[in-house]
């Protein structure tokens, strides 16, 4: 039987520090067994908000408590790990969010591929990406010409482990429409006012993005320039120099986003045309 996998858009800011591995809201179908905090065995259905290498976020109607250990099975592969309770992360319309993390270390119950740590620090987009013969799903580190050549085309070629062989790729999920299909580009130069001394080459670049703030939740914005430590946007929206933002570029509702912990920068209005440019830097990846 196959059960359908869903995006979370709910907001969740992260705290700023290197990750173990790449964390992305998606909602997948699991069940739950364990005994809650009065003791009483339990399996229940549910799904998934956060999902990563090593543990995620899972909603549940009941109370558990911290260090507590359950077993989760993934629906969608059949798969399933024991994990343990790392702590409350909320509460809303009665269903309660943990913090789970797989004993004994990465797990992958998913059915999804995270690249290698080493090749996520020097990426620009991350994104989760499916076959388009296979089905397979991988989470990929995109250069900025990777990530130019999938905003344009909506698909780029890479090597497939179950084809064995080079096919074509796409965002999973992909409910992009047509007019959001980036253009080449072709914008005009980023004022001299951001060109500051840079010590990672930035590339102009218009492709989606999502910014997330507490404030105003998602503003989806294209962007002028990207780098591996930063990139530059235009916005309507009044965001303050120094506000901590989360970033996931390249964008794709319905797609499984990654959203990474970013700052603001830089500031500048262009009264003529109504708007603001905006640099970001990525704490984590600075230096």
């Amino acid at each position: 039987m196959n059960f359908p996998i869903e995006v979370r858009s709910g907001m969740e800011m992260e705290t700023e520090g290197r990750r173990a591995s790449e964390r992305m809201e998606l909602e997948i179908p699991i069940e739950v067994a364990g005994a809650d905090c009065l003791g009483s065995q339990f399996l229940d259905r549910t799904r998934t908000a956060v999902i990563g290498r090593h543990g995620g976020k899972i909603g549940l109607e009941r109370k558990l408590v911290a260090q507590q250990e359950i077993t989760i099975r993934c629906l969608a592969t059949g798969r399933e790990a024991e994990a343990c309770i790392v702590g409350l992360l909320g509460k809303s319309r009665g269903t309660y969010y943990y913090g789970i993390k797989f004993i004994g270390g990465e797990n992958n119950i998913w059915g999804i591929e995270f690249p290698p740590l080493t090749e996520s620090e020097g990426a620009i987009g991350r994104i989760l990406l499916e076959c388009i013969g296979c089905k397979n799903r991988e989470v990929v580190c995109l250069n900025d010409f990777e990530l130019e050549v999938l905003e344009v085309n909506r698909h780029i070629s890479r090597s497939c482990k179950l084809c064995r062989d080079v096919s074509l790729w796409r965002k999973s999920s992909e409910d992009t429409r047509e007019s959001e299909t980036a253009t080449p580009a072709s914008s005009p130069p980023v004022p001299a006012q951001l060109q500051d001394r840079r010590r990672e080459p930035r590339r102009e670049m218009r492709v989606t993005a999502c910014i997330r703030t507490a404030r105003f939740g998602e503003d989806l914005v294209k962007t002028r320039s990207v780098s591996r430590c930063g990139l530059c946007f235009t916005s309507p929206w009044e965001y303050v120099p120094g506000e901590a933002i989360e970033v996931a570029v390249p964008y794709s509702p319905g797609g499984g986003n990654i959203f990474l912990p970013a700052r603001i920068v830089r500031l500048e209005f262009l009264a003529s045309k109504g708007t603001r440019i905006y640099g970001i830097v990525f704490p984590n990846l600075k230096g």
